[in-house]
């Protein structure tokens, strides 16, 4: 190429790092757009956990008031490993251990209490 080419067709390279001007501003804009996208799902993300865990822990109590006493205290946790209780699941905290008390699903919502069983 001449040096009468305009500088887009001679491939402008910056000095500094041997990379053509064109491909930095790309990377560039790859790092602001996915800075940008996480910085839009990450308080959708966070607000929905919020959410969720609230519910859970009002569900939770309720469930561990109709199932057990009032003054029994309980605790959420969301389980993905668990195979008979995947997601929300609440529990009354006894001196003997956690006892299951509901499944409250994914998304939760009215309790479903768990029949005890016979040991």
């Amino acid at each position: 190429m001449d040096d009468d080419d305009p500088i887009e067709l001679r491939g402008a390279i910056d000095d500094d790092a041997g990379v053509p001007a064109w491909e930095r501003r790309r990377r560039v804009m790859r790092w602001v757009a996915l800075i940008a996208l996480l910085g839009m799902l990450l308080p959708t993300a966070v607000g929905t956990y919020s959410i969720a865990r609230t519910t859970a822990e009002r569900s939770c109590r309720l469930a561990v008031d109709i199932a057990a006493s009032e003054r029994t205290p309980s605790r959420v946790a969301f389980e993905i490993l668990s195979p008979e209780a995947m997601g929300w699941t609440c529990y009354a905290l006894t001196p003997s251990g956690d006892v299951l008390v509901a499944v409250l699903g994914l998304i939760p919502g009215a309790p479903r209490l768990v029949p005890p069983t016979l040991s």
